[in-house]
């Protein structure tokens, strides 16, 4: 029992401004790129005044459905442009 694992606590942050990928200019130094941009405060989620969460509608209730045949879009299509001619030859009489 002296060989228990050592439980550690975190707190998690999330940082906003973030990007998922960083790309350090030419002829930057490595080590001053990294301090000026990884050395910004972390913005705790207590201590900011919008709490909640982003529900995207795409993500959560989009359910994919293939689109139809290009023969059925296609008869569609000259469907309607007889329907639009029928009605354009009734505007002109």
């Amino acid at each position: 029992m002296q060989n228990k694992p050592q439980v550690l606590s975190v707190d998690w942050t999330h940082r906003h401004y973030v990007k998922d990928d960083e790309y350090i200019p030419f002829g930057e130094d490595i080590e001053a790129f990294l301090d000026r941009e990884i050395a910004k405060p972390i913005i705790r989620w207590q201590d900011s005044p919008q709490l909640g969460y982003e529900i995207l509608p795409n993500k959560y209730f989009y359910c994919y459905q293939p689109p139809k045949p290009a023969d059925e879009l296609r008869a569609e299509f000259w469907r309607l442009e007889k329907e639009a001619e029928t009605l354009l030859e009734g505007l002109a009489q």
